[in-house]
């Protein structure tokens, strides 16, 4: 089976994985990390970064993975002890 990738279908695909935001290392620069400004499929290069004036392309750049914004969600909370104190009634027997 043999699947034809349109250009329209390339540049979505392109488009989601180097959306602004995206944390990216230069592959000149190891070390160096930027964010991602803008993603512009009309320009060449497509990719604008935030701390740097000239574009990029996506062979130039890593993909950084983008820590979780904490796991701790997925941890059960711990149940707390709840003491119950014996009425002063109950006490004074």
């Amino acid at each position: 089976m043999v699947f034809k990738v349109s250009a329209t279908d390339f540049e979505q695909q392109e488009a989601l994985k180097y959306r602004p935001g995206q944390r990216v290392e230069l592959n000149a620069r190891p070390g160096v990390v930027d964010i991602i400004a803008e993603y512009d499929p009309m320009m060449v290069p497509p990719i604008w970064l935030v701390n740097d004036p000239k574009p990029r392309y996506p062979e130039e750049l890593t993909l950084l993975v983008k820590p979780m914004m904490g796991v701790e969600w997925l941890r059960p909370a711990a149940r707390r002890k709840v003491r119950f104190s014996a009425p002063s009634c109950v006490l004074a027997r």
